[in-house]
């Protein structure tokens, strides 16, 4: 494909343009690195004490499940006994992720399916980049998607839901990047059912199916969404029993206002990063934004209006100690990252080429 084709607008732009755009890619950048090394920075991963263990909370439902019991029996004993904020209905997992593994004949079986998934997206999304943009982009996209997918093949790691709904996101931006409109929305359907933090991107599916004027796939998601809205409704109805009065709740609530320190610390769920100084993810990010930004293509504008819409919405909503939500962003990272050097070369090249003169008159 043509360098214009990845390179969005970018290839349009005048030198004095391009200039302006790589002076406030730099400014964001700058101001990226300096809030990492700033006690502004947020960052839980890697906290000495972390609290409860959302991972053994999720394995003993699932066991518990596995054994006869009924899901929200297992949910209330859980999260009661490990000290869970359980007032609000939010707090309680809508029950499909932990019944279907306590359901599999063994638990462990759901590592093998989501490393399945995960495997599935990293060889079609480095073979899609390849295909576009060559086998030195499409490795790269590759590399950096193996850290972003290494939690779904770790042990143990298979019960976080969050995981689930990232390589199904990612599946479902690379079938309507296959041309297969049907396929990307019942997988992004699919997401959703797992958790409930894939509600935004089904948002924009349905967005983007408006604009692109698919009438089967605007239906599709007016039913996904009756379907979701009246099974969330039965969730609730059994939650709001198994409340008990003293509950206790999240002493700060969900609307946080964490902006960039908070985003920057989303992003650094890839296990690479995870590995590497703040600072660093803090560039990662800003390269990644400019390569969506210089993305043409139907599914790559779709990667980057996704990523975008969470990073905004996770710049406002959530607790320091949500960071692994990054999980449900950071394969979707790795496509921007892989576009962004051909994103800077454009640039580049655009920024340093000569002034176009002003327009000779007819009479000269």
């Amino acid at each position: 494909m043509a360098d214009d084709a990845a390179a969005g607008g970018f290839e349009r732009l005048t030198p004095r343009g391009a200039r302006l755009v790589l002076a406030a890619t730099a400014a964001v950048t700058l101001s990226f690195v300096a809030i990492t090394l700033s006690p502004l920075a947020s960052g839980f991963a890697d906290a000495p004490d972390r609290g409860a263990s959302d991972i053994e909370l999720y394995r003993a439902e699932v066991a518990r499940v596995h054994d006869g019991e009924a899901y929200y029996g297992a949910a209330a004993a859980e999260l009661t006994a490990r000290g869970y904020p359980t007032r609000s209905f939010f707090n309680w997992r809508t029950p499909l992720p932990v019944w279907l593994l306590g359901k599999l004949p063994d638990p462990a079986f759901g590592r093998t399916l989501l490393s399945l998934l995960a495997l599935a997206g990293l060889v079609i999304a480095t073979h899609f980049v390849a295909r576009d943009r060559g086998l030195r982009r499409g490795m790269l996209c590759g590399l950096w998607l193996v850290g972003a997918l290494l939690p779904c093949f770790l042990d143990k790691l298979y019960v976080m839901h969050e995981l689930w709904a990232g390589a199904l996101i990612l599946l479902s931006v690379l079938a309507y990047g296959a041309n297969r409109p049907a396929w990307g929305a019942a997988i992004g359907f699919a997401a959703l059912a797992v958790r409930e933090l894939a509600a935004p991107y089904c948002a924009l599916c349905f967005v983007l199916a408006i604009v692109e004027r698919r009438r089967k796939e605007i239906w599709f998601w007016l039913l996904a969404a009756a379907i979701y809205g009246i099974g969330y409704s039965l969730h609730i109805v059994q939650v709001l029993p198994r409340i008990a009065p003293d509950a206790r709740a999240h002493s700060d609530g969900w609307l946080c206002l964490g902006g960039a320190a908070f985003v920057i610390s989303i992003v650094q769920m890839n296990g690479f990063l995870l590995l590497l100084p703040q600072w660093v993810t803090a560039i990662f990010l800003a390269v990644a934004m400019l390569g969506f930004a210089g993305w043409n293509d139907g599914w790559g504008r779709r990667a980057g209006l996704a990523a975008s819409m969470y990073l905004a919405l996770f710049a406002v909503v959530g607790q320091p100690f949500n960071q692994y939500w990054g999980s449900l962003v950071a394969p979707l990272l790795c496509l921007g990252i892989a576009q962004a050097p051909d994103a800077l070369s454009i640039l580049w090249r655009r920024a340093v080429s000569v002034e176009p003169s002003a327009a000779v008159s007819p009479a000269s």
